[in-house]
């Protein structure tokens, strides 16, 4: 139960900022006449679970890793030699796409200016990023593989969207957000958990050690 109430406290840091960035923003919108996305809240929602499932899986980083580890070990947790490892794992190496697909998926479902090819490269590229940097505050390895096989999943993703529109016949819609909303939740997002995912304080007063 412990654990549960640990995971759910890791997510509430993601999803939480999300939620409230789409009330801030429903707002903006409203005070230019701009509509409601269909299901916006929910969407929202939906992208912001899964955003904390990834940081989760991947164990991302947070500032309070640098209070607890240092920063003296960054600098040998480096990989940058592309499939360097002396055994092929091919669990690992799976686990690494398909936890990205539905990125490449979803920004386009829900963001029609993400509905570019070049835009979900940068923008697998860009996460990935994100969270192998971030894991050098944890002591966990930094890895080119990841990063290769994090941008494939979001390609493929984007792929199955493509396909899934064309066999759903998606029209345009009227009305899209502007580009610079997409990397704002997720920058939101990462700042969330980043700043106020604190594992260690919050699971020395859930088990009180």
């Amino acid at each position: 139960m412990n654990e549960i109430v640990l995971i759910g406290y890791g997510a509430l840091c993601t999803v939480i900022p999300a939620i409230a960035l789409y009330f801030v923003l429903r707002m903006h919108k409203r005070a230019k006449g701009i509509p409601d996305a269909r299901f916006g809240l929910w969407m929202v929602l939906i992208v912001s679970v899964y955003v904390a499932g990834v940081f989760y899986v991947t164990g991302a980083g947070t500032l309070y890793h640098i209070k607890h580890y240092g920063l003296d070990k960054m600098a040998t947790q480096w990989n940058l030699v592309p499939f360097s490892a002396k055994e092929f794992d091919v669990a690992s190496y799976l686990l690494n796409i398909v936890l990205f697909v539905p990125l490449g998926f979803m920004l386009p479902l829900i963001w029609e200016n993400e509905n570019r090819f070049w835009k979900i490269l940068l923008a697998g590229v860009s996460f990935s990023l994100l969270i192998e940097l971030s894991q050098l505050l944890n002591l966990r390895s930094t890895d080119i593989d990841d990063l290769l096989l994090n941008t494939l999943g979001a390609v493929i993703g984007f792929v199955l969207f493509r396909l899934f529109s064309g066999v759903t016949k998606r029209g345009k819609r009227t009305q899209s957000a502007p580009p610079w909303e997409a990397p704002l939740y997720f920058c939101v997002m990462f700042a969330g958990h980043f700043l106020l995912y604190n594992e260690f304080g919050f699971a020395k007063m859930l088990y009180g050690f």
